[in-house]
């Protein structure tokens, strides 16, 4: 029950295997139809030609036109795509071996929807302009569809291959070629369109439906045994997983595609009335006979045809009404992490909460109507690779956005320097005079930044630095002893309790993360008098827009300064916006470090200093050069036993001095996992193990984490405020026993045993996690992964496992150098990982002597020039990246992009405003 996507390499090959298949005409229902916009203003409609399709393929319009790239005096043109829509196995069942032919209408229409659904989003071409390519979205596609019926084993498996043509129109009406890949970047979300479309068709024509995870369903009532006697296919690629230890869970994309095409048969020609037949008599054994059949398919007609017009519109107001609900949850959720969501999003989004309730049409009337009440307004949405598209923001991120902006122009000029001009100089000079003499050489821009900010009459100032400029031992900690010297009460904070950590303990002073600072300014209540303090907000680029508004908005309320400091060439915020850059480009004061400090190794900074430039090409050159090495090998069990290998022959002090990246979550605990392997081997990690339960954040957002549907059975949930009405402490732990998604309940148990009935969104403040296990050895590395106040704990702080006590508890030596007994078997200790691997959002910040990075070329959405600028700056002498091919990395890198875009619609001039 997917939607598939391959590219075609023989128009000749793909003309004579759509046509030689089994589709046949029924009923009526055409087997083969052209779609699409640009099939329209070719003139193709109806049934496929033949020759018509063989000459598209060919890349030759009916216009006389004729696509394709000339090289060497060859024409090379890529014939098209095949998207491919299946059916669940149920529905194939009940339509192709019960007969239930209105389920193959439902089908047809699905599959029509869902690729108008990528032809709005999905069809683009490339124009070149000088040395630029841009990509450019144009809305039309001309697809032929064709209908098939069985799998290659020969099981009922209703499907639709939807060839895209590679040919568009521009917007001057020019025909080009296609960019495929953004169909490749879709074909998951169209699948889920294709999948709600036809579970709302199917509720509709009167059955009940069995919703599963990421948008699955089957028809109640088909039995399991049926649904196993024709998945002889999966069984197939299953087994061949298996013969390699892999599951369909645990294999790559990469693994399952290729035992997809290695258990793949030729397609062999059967009678169709043989193989109902056949089918039917399969069925039958199953447990699933004739009679069952019939007694389902009628109860489903008789539940449809009783519906009354009154009964129908009233189910089309449903409809309408859950539309407008999940629009607006859909919404909420991605505009929390997104300042401006694509549409393509937004749809899917809201078809998924709605599974079956209702279909395309009501969401995108909802999506009207959101727009035209102004909860929703319509923004230009860029992808990775700058392609624009149909976008929205949010009425909340608009008023954000908005907030930070006017909080931080009415502070200008509204300030008393800390020191005035001259005084700054003094500062300074004596400070860096004090630096030389320790051998401590301070540069031009550090100089410069400090005097600005002393003598700034601005309430809200900012360091903009790039990675390993020095900021903060220099220019803030002489900032912050001139401040307290002045009488300020400098209150030093960061997005994540390691930064604050860090910042801390490089200005002298007690930190804290920026979320507490907020919560305490919050429980303080009004301020009645200005307060005498600054506040030092390091990574502020990893600060949301709508933390950043609280913030400003609160410093203003109580009269207090504000530092933020960061670089807008790192890594963003997880949450919506990029508020740092947003400020710097409306004119927020601003001092600059561009001398980079950090390395030791020339190549090393050449190669950060050209990753910054987006001369990625430029930067591998560097690292071979002497900068540290690029490795190539094809797949990523061999990439993490490479780097595994390479990282277990280092001694243990060049391992503590090293910071090992991968993007990706799953990757950070494959690639851990991998690293354990070889530590084990090599006897540097001890023999007595234990296993133990630990907790994984699901961070869900607030949209979701009011939704009981969000809690799955087994997980946990962590309460993170006291509740005295139900009796809830801050940090009490419940085990989820039960989700009553209709009610929106949740049965919890205590560790104690304690049952709680929690609805949540309506009382308690927690957080979700899932269970997993992981082994833990003495010699293990590993990392905190919540906030623990009560026990001193940060989140990101690392510990050594010194001993393992019992099957239950281990002691374990902090970098902070205290000694404690973790018990794994309460839920306060298992917020544990191994810490061998970072991803780079958590290695931001880090500085080692070595980094090494797993970065793979095809991942777009977490391998861009900010991620690899951060991972490469890490590195003080040697940086070396394991990839699976140099070239296509340093492309994909150099044309993606990491911007966030703003609710605003750029950079505004908040004083018109």
């Amino acid at each position: 029950m997917v939607a598939t996507i391959s590219g075609l390499s023989s128009s000749a090959q793909a003309a004579s295997y759509y046509e030689a298949d089994d589709y046949y005409a029924e009923g009526g229902l055409a087997p083969s139809e052209w779609r699409g916009e640009a099939a329209k203003a070719l003139g193709l409609s109806g049934e496929v030609d033949r020759d018509a399709f063989k000459a598209l393929l060919d890349g030759v319009l009916p216009t006389g036109q004729v696509l394709g790239t000339h090289r060497g005096g060859e024409r090379e043109h890529r014939p098209g795509w095949d998207l491919t829509f299946s059916a669940p196995k149920s529905v194939s069942v009940m339509a192709l071996v019960a007969g239930d032919t209105r389920l193959i209408a439902a089908h047809d229409e699905a599959s029509r929807r869902a690729l108008a659904y990528v032809e709005r989003h999905g069809a683009a071409t490339r124009v070149r302009e000088g040395a630029e390519v841009a990509h450019v979205k144009t809305g039309n596609l001309a697809a032929a569809t064709f209908r098939h019926e069985t799998s290659r084993a020969q099981d009922p498996q209703l499907h639709t291959h939807s060839v895209i043509l590679n040919a568009t129109r521009d917007r001057e009406g020019t025909w080009r070629s296609q960019e495929g890949r953004t169909f490749f970047q879709l074909h998951k979300a169209a699948g889920e369109i294709y999948r709600q479309e036809l579970a709302a068709a199917a509720e509709r024509l009167g059955y009940a439906l069995a919703v599963g995870k990421e948008s699955t369903f089957e028809l109640a009532g088909v039995p399991e045994t049926a649904l196993k006697a024709f998945s002889h296919r999966a069984a197939q690629i299953e087994a061949h997983l298996a013969e390699r230890g892999k599951t369909r869970e645990t294999a790559s994309a990469a693994e399952r595609q290729m035992a997809t095409l290695d258990t793949r048969m030729a397609k062999e020609a059967h009678d169709r009335a043989d193989l109902v037949t056949a089918w039917r008599a399969s069925a039958d054994a199953a447990g699933f006979d004739r009679e069952a059949r019939f007694a389902l398919m009628d109860q489903a007609t008789a539940r449809a045809e009783r519906r009354t017009v009154e009964d129908r519109l009233a189910q089309q107001g449903e409809a309408e009404a859950a539309a407008r609900a999940a629009v607006g949850f859909a919404a909420e959720k991605l505009g929390e992490r997104q300042s401006v969501f694509g549409a393509a999003e937004l749809e899917k989004e809201a078809g998924r909460r709605l599974m079956g309730r209702a279909g395309q049409a009501e969401v995108l009337g909802a999506i009207g109507r959101a727009a035209e009440v102004g909860d929703l307004e319509a923004r230009t949405h860029s992808d990775r690779r700058g392609a624009e598209g149909a976008g929205f923001t949010t009425r909340q991120n608009i008023g954000d956005e908005l907030a930070l902006l006017r909080a931080e122009y009415r502070g200008r000029g509204m300030a008393q320097p800390i020191a005035g001009p001259v005084e700054a100089a003094r500062i300074v000079a004596s400070t860096v005079l004090a630096a030389e003499d320790h051998g401590h050489a301070w540069t031009a821009d550090q100089q410069a930044a400090t005097r600005a900010i002393l003598a700034s009459r601005n309430q809200v100032v900012a360091v903009q630095g790039y990675a390993g400029t020095a900021k903060t031992t220099t220019v803030l900690a002489t900032f912050a002893r001139a401040a307290d010297a002045a009488g300020y009460e400098v209150r030093a904070m960061a997005p994540s309790a390691s930064a604050a950590q860090t910042l801390g303990q490089a200005l002298g002073l007690e930190s804290q993360t920026l979320a507490r600072h907020l919560k305490t300014e919050a429980d303080r209540g009004e301020a009645h008098a200005p307060r005498r303090e600054v506040w030092v907000v390091d990574e502020a680029s990893l600060v949301s827009a709508r933390d950043m508004a609280r913030l400003l908005g609160r410093a203003e309320a109580v009269g207090a300064r504000t530092v933020l400091v960061g670089d807008t060439k790192q890594l963003g915020s997880v949450g919506a916006g990029a508020a740092f850059a947003q400020l710097q480009g409306a004119g927020m004061e601003t001092a600059r470090l561009t001398e980079i400090v950090r390395q030791t190794n020339a190549k090393t900074k050449e190669a950060v200093e050209a990753t910054l430039e987006g001369q990625i090409r430029r930067a591998f050159e560097a690292l071979d050069a002497g900068g540290g090495r690029i490795i190539e090998a094809a797949t990523p069990e061999a990439r993490r036993a490479s780097l595994a290998a390479d990282y277990a022959r280092l001694s243990s002090q060049e391992r503590a001095r090293t910071v090992v990246i991968d993007p990706s979550r799953e990757g950070r605990e494959a690639l851990n996992a991998e690293i354990r392997r070889e530590l084990i081997a090599q006897g540097a990690l001890g023999k007595s193990a234990i296993v133990a339960s630990v907790l994984v954040a699901k961070d869900l957002t607030k949209a979701e984490a009011r939704q009981a549907d969000s809690y799955g059975v087994g997980g946990v949930v962590v309460f993170t405020q006291r509740d005295q009405a139900h009796g809830v402490r801050r940090g009490e732990a419940f085990t989820v026993a039960g989700v009553d998604a209709e009610r929106g309940r949740l049965a919890l148990v205590g560790e104690t045993g304690r049952a709680l009935d929690w609805a949540p969104g309506q009382w308690g403040k927690a957080e979700a996690f899932t269970r997993e296990t992981r082994e833990l050895r003495e010699g293990d590395r590993v990392e905190f992964t919540r906030n623990d106040p009560a026990n001193g704990r940060a989140n990101g702080g690392q510990a050594d496992v010194t001993r393992v006590l019992n099957a239950r508890s281990v002691e374990v030596l902090r970098s902070d150098g205290r000694a404690e007994i973790l018990s794994l078997d309460l839920a306060r200790d298992q917020h544990l990982r191994h810490a061998y691997v970072q991803t780079a959002h958590a290695a931001q910040g880090r500085t080692a002597e070595r980094v090494m990075v797993h970065a793979e070329s095809g991942r777009a959405n977490l391998v861009d020039q900010a991620s690899m600028y951060v991972a490469l700056s890490r590195a003080r002498s040697e940086a070396v990246v394991y990839t699976d091919d140099r070239g296509k990395l340093a492309v994909g890198v150099a044309e993606r992009r990491a911007e966030s875009s703003n609710a605003l619609g750029g950079f505004e001039n908040i004083s018109a405003r």
